[in-house]
Formats: structure tokens, C-alpha cells, sequence
């Protein structure tokens, strides 16, 4: 049983790359959807023209007629909302460290209290 393999041009290959990356699918399932043999040619392709990353963006280009025009009001509350965000991720952060500083007191309290090692040895196998 022979079957019949379709050459892809350059331009052909690219597109499909193209395609491939902006649609999220899987390699095998793109491949079955577009009639390519098997991924591993999908695979070879990717390997080819994996030096081409002009030429395969993996995010479409942002024309800025498509961008809306927003006022400096919606910049400003942005602005602010990333603002209180950051406050609010450094307050965890913060708090992240006293809760490791406290743990690690209390395990060189019990280290001396009960004499027993409780950390690991850093040469320990």
C-alpha cells in the first residue's frame, strides 16, 4: 500500500507554521486537521525554520489603528489599580519573610531545647 506524500514550498511550510503556533492545537491534531502525513514532519519543519523568528511571530503584530483610544482617566486609574496591587503583593511578601523567620527561630529553639538535629545536613546523602 503506497501512499501519496504532498511536497510543501516554502512559503506553504511557513504559512502551516504560522497557523500551527497562533492555533494551540496539538501537533498531532493540527497535522490530522490539515492533512500533513505524521507531527514528526511537523516537527522537522519546526527545527528547519526555527532560526526565522521574524518571520514566525508567536504573537500577531498590534496594528495601532486596532488599539482603542483611551483617555488619560482610564491610564490613571490603571495606573493606581497596579499600584495597590504591587502594595498588596509587597505586604505578603513581607509577611512571607516573618513567617519563614519565626519558623526557622522556632526550629533553633527545639534544636537546642531537645538537643536533636532537625535540619537537614548539607552534606547528608
Amino acid at each position: 500500500m503506497s501512499r501519496n506524500y504532498r511536497k510543501y514550498s516554502v512559503e506553504e511550510r511557513l504559512q502551516l507554521l504560522r497557523e500551527y503556533h497562533q492555533s494551540g492545537k496539538s501537533k498531532s491534531s493540527f497535522c490530522h486537521d490539515h492533512g500533513i502525513s505524521c507531527h514528526g514532519v511537523l516537527n522537522l519543519w519546526l527545527k528547519m525554520y526555527e532560526s526565522e523568528k521574524e518571520v514566525l511571530p508567536l504573537h500577531a503584530e498590534v496594528d495601532e489603528s486596532e488599539m482603542p483610544n483611551r483617555s488619560k482617566d482610564s491610564y490613571k486609574e490603571e495606573i493606581a489599580q497596579l499600584k495597590k496591587r504591587n502594595r498588596e503583593l509587597e505586604k505578603a511578601l513581607e509577611f512571607s519573610r516573618l513567617e519563614t523567620l519565626a519558623r526557622d527561630m522556632m526550629i533553633d529553639k527545639a534544636e537546642c531545647y531537645f538537643d536533636i538535629q532537625i535540619r537537614k545536613k548539607s552534606g547528608a546523602k
